[in-house]
C-alpha cells in the first residue's frame, strides 16, 4: 500500500531543476520579484485595517 503525503509531492522523474538553467541576470530578477511579492504580502496596504496585524 502506498501512503500519500500532501506536504511533500513526489519528485518528477524527468523534471530538470529550473534554477540551474537560469543565467545570473534571470536569477537576480527572479529573486527581486520574489522579494517584492513577500514584502507586499507582509506589509499592510494603506486602506487595509486588519486587526490581527495591528495587535
Amino acid at each position: 500500500m502506498q501512503q500519500l503525503s500532501f506536504l511533500e509531492p513526489p519528485p518528477q522523474q524527468a523534471a530538470a531543476p529550473v534554477w540551474h538553467s537560469l543565467d545570473e541576470e534571470q536569477r537576480a530578477r527572479l529573486v527581486a520579484k520574489l522579494a517584492r511579492l513577500i514584502a507586499n504580502a507582509i506589509a499592510p496596504t494603506s486602506g487595509d485595517h486588519d486587526d490581527e496585524r495591528t495587535e
